[in-house]
């Protein structure tokens, strides 16, 4: 039962995440710019917070397949484990794409993260993000006094770096993220980037942080 949990939450919690999250970026694009970036910030950072508050009590909810590729390397999940975590992840990151273009049938990039720049400033914002946001995850859930914080603490992170640095790379730090509105759109030029991006940032960031590298 347990194990269905948890798996129920990647599905549903990476669904609601793309559903609302690209849903916000699809309806500025639809109605003149009417959320704008900060707006899509909060939409990002908001869901993020309320799923990890509601989820996380049952499962682990990371709702990022590099999220539990990270946790995969630091050996707190086994492989077969985060092997199903990702296929959900990314099944319900097309499922609510899919319903997206149902609702929005000529918007043509569906919420998609795009570079506005080159694909290299956009990789190492994408980098940098992700990194920054592991490191927010693992400080806020092993400090006993920040625990109790940690989803809202990760998902005004989510909110800050989708705000901020939205209008320049997209800020997906999340390959399931981009994995469904870049498929139903058809339009996979630099899903490569928002995959690899974020996947090395955050391993990255377990590597500062089980070398006690930080600051303290």
């Amino acid at each position: 039962m347990n194990n269905y949990r948890k798996l129920w939450a990647e599905f549903f919690g990476t669904f609601l995440l793309v559903l609302f999250g690209t849903g916000s970026v699809i309806v500025s694009e639809e109605y003149d710019g009417i959320i704008q970036a900060f707006g899509i910030g909060v939409v990002f950072g908001l869901t993020v917070w309320l799923l990890i508050q509601y989820f996380g009590r049952v499962a682990d909810c990371h709702i990022n397949p590099a999220v539990t590729l990270t946790f995969l390397v630091s050996k707190q999940i086994s492989f077969r484990m985060a092997m199903k975590y990702i296929g959900l992840q990314l099944v319900g990151s097309l499922l609510a794409s899919l319903v997206l273009h149902l609702y929005f049938p000529t918007n043509l990039n569906l919420g998609n993260t795009l570079p506005s720049g080159s694909w290299q400033e956009s990789f190492i914002f994408e980098f940098f993000l992700s990194f920054a946001l592991m490191l927010v995850i693992l400080i806020t859930t092993t400090n006993q006094f920040l625990v109790k914080y940690a989803p809202f603490l990760i998902g005004f992170t989510v909110f800050l770096e989708a705000w901020l640095a939205g209008p320049i790379c997209g800020a997906s730090m999340n390959p399931a993220r981009t994995f469904g509105p870049a498929v139903i759109s058809g339009n996979i030029t630099y899903l490569s980037l928002y995959i690899i991006a974020p996947i090395v940032g955050m391993i990255l960031a377990l590597f500062v942080f089980n070398k006690k590298m930080l600051p303290k």
